[in-house]
């Protein structure tokens, strides 16, 4: 009998081109300050990455912060170990809609 093994939603999100190196974030911050919408993030950008690692999808995906990312790219031209946490963001939407979760107000997505 064999079994297959569903992949953690870290590995899951790191499969996505551009996002790879999520693994590697040091939770410094920069992408939370420079990030210009942070204020209205229920989780700002470092928070959300963490909680990704942490493997609680739900949370993230129900969130309404993946859906404020206006992609400016300032957390990916400041990130010091080169991240893309606006990659990271994109991905999420995607996986979000992907699997029925959906962005918290009406978007042209819908």
């Amino acid at each position: 009998m064999e079994t297959t093994l569903k992949p953690s939603f870290l590995d899951e999100v790191a499969s996505v081109p551009a996002c790879g190196k999520i693994n590697e974030c040091v939770q410094c911050g920069v992408c939370s300050g420079s990030c210009t919408t942070a204020a209205h993030w229920e989780h700002p950008p470092r928070k959300i990455i963490a909680m990704v690692r942490a493997g609680m999808k739900d949370e993230v995906l129900n969130s309404s912060s993946i859906w404020y990312c206006v992609s400016c790219y300032l957390c990916t031209a400041r990130c010091p170990r080169d991240i893309k946490p606006a990659n990271i963001m994109h991905a999420l939407e995607a996986i979000a809609l992907d699997q029925g979760y959906n962005p918290p107000t009406k978007t042209t997505t819908m």
